[in-house]
């Protein structure tokens, strides 16, 4: 990668997720490219809040009016009575004209060339496209843009990505968010355990739930062994993808877009996390290399801040895993909650914004902002919207925090680090 020292280059797309209408506006507050999002059906992602079609129709002219991209999920493995809803959504799509839909099952995409032809075709990673045959075959019945597997090294990922290159298609791969246990997400145990279908979208994430040991019947005297920490027994329960420590080798395969996970996770997470990797790209569009080296242990830290779960960059580096031991981890669940809310408002000396989780005065608080600005302080009097002082502020309640820090509109708000807490001085 030396040869990028010094001098520009281009970087792959970012594309974010964008779970509800406010995710959508984070996404683009912070730097994605392009946002994907879902319908209230047919995504897999059920448990996201997705969008109905004016709420799509407003998104997509948000992301226009500032030259960005939506790109609308259809990739669940859809049934025989799925297809009239599939078709009814499609029509629709036609004419609402997103800049790509995202499907992963041959009759989808029939689906789309019939009835919405003029929509660009993006296959999903639920297709698990793991070699360059495949992605050609896709490419080769009108999909423009292959999300590939995983579960690939750099050097297939590569691979892939040249062979769609010539072919004049594109590739996508993952660089940030959760994995799953079984191969590009196709995974039974929510269906066998909760009777909810992952390939439909409703997984209730059985990898992580915690576990006891329990005596196998069918082999008396055997248990499922597990392995227990501070935070619970957790049986399978992957770290996070982090490709932050080899983006530049990421980048250097041809990659078209970068994708990050998420559409159910928190606007703190949405946010920190699209913030760094804009600015980490951003950095190598510069050719700035001395500049990333430098900034990446901060920016390490911040994705810290937004998850729970440990961090690794799994198949990306064959077999070395180059965050194996990167950042304490447990459950989704570990932790106390630490988003506050976005700021929507206020003047001089206060900010105010709908509370997500408690607060009070003494608490310390931090601000973030694009570009990685960071202030904090102490939290030195809360008011109601009808300017009456509070004990405490609720989840729902739109408070004003009183202080010093300033903050624009967008900006998230949340509990600095419990170790951080003791002895602190008011606000600068």
């Amino acid at each position: 990668m030396g040869g990028v020292e010094g001098r520009a280059r281009s970087v792959p797309e970012l594309v974010a997720p964008a779970g509800t209408p406010q995710k959508l506006l984070t996404a683009l507050r912070f730097g994605a490219d392009a946002v994907y999002l879902g319908l209230k059906r047919f995504s897999m992602r059920a448990a996201a809040g997705n969008f109905t079609f004016d709420e799509l129709e407003w998104g997509i002219g948000q992301a226009r009016a500032q030259q960005r991209k939506v790109y609308v999920t259809l990739n669940i493995q859809p049934f025989d009575d799925d297809l009239a809803g599939l078709e009814e959504s499609l029509r629709v799509l036609a004419a609402l004209r997103p800049d790509a839909v995202i499907l992963a099952d041959p009759a989808v995409l029939l689906l789309a060339r019939q009835l919405a032809p003029a929509l660009p075709l993006h296959i999903s990673t639920q297709a698990s496209v793991t070699n360059a045959q495949a992605g050609l075959f896709w490419h080769s019945q009108g999909c423009r843009r292959i999300v590939v597997a995983r579960e690939l090294s750099l050097p297939r990922l590569a691979a892939v990505t040249a062979a769609l290159r010539v072919a004049g298609g594109e590739a996508e791969a993952f660089v940030h968010g959760a994995v799953c246990i079984a191969f590009s997400g196709r995974c039974l145990l929510s269906l066998y355990w909760a009777g909810r279908d992952p390939r439909r979208g409703a997984c209730a994430q059985g990898c992580r739930w915690e576990y006891r040991e329990v005596e196998d019947g069918r082999r008396p005297g055997l248990g499922n062994p597990v392995l227990e920490d501070e935070r619970g027994t957790h049986f399978f329960d992957a770290k996070d993808l982090c490709a932050l420590p080899l983006l530049e080798e990421l980048v250097a395969t041809g990659v078209h877009a970068l994708k990050i996970e998420g559409r159910t996770r928190s606007p703190n997470y949405l946010a920190g996390t699209v913030d760094v990797y804009r600015q980490a790209l951003d950095l190598l569009a510069a050719g700035d290399l001395p500049g990333l080296r430098a900034a990446r242990p901060r920016m390490q830290a911040e994705l810290a801040r937004c998850s729970p779960r440990p961090f690794s960059t799994h198949f990306y580096g064959g077999e070395e895993d180059l965050l194996s031991s990167y950042s304490p981890g447990g459950s989704p669940a570990a932790g106390p909650p630490e988003y506050l809310g976005e700021v929507t408002g206020g003047r001089a000396g206060e900010i105010e914004l709908v509370l997500c989780n408690p607060v009070k005065p003494g608490d310390l608080i931090e601000v973030r902002d694009v570009g990685l600005q960071q202030t904090s302080g102490v939290v030195q009097g809360l008011v109601d919207g009808a300017g009456d002082p509070l004990a405490a502020g609720r989840p729902g309640q739109v408070v004003r925090i009183l202080g010093s820090l300033g903050a624009a509109p967008g900006a998230i708000v949340r509990l600095a680090p419990a170790a951080s807490q003791p002895g602190l001085s008011g606000l600068p």
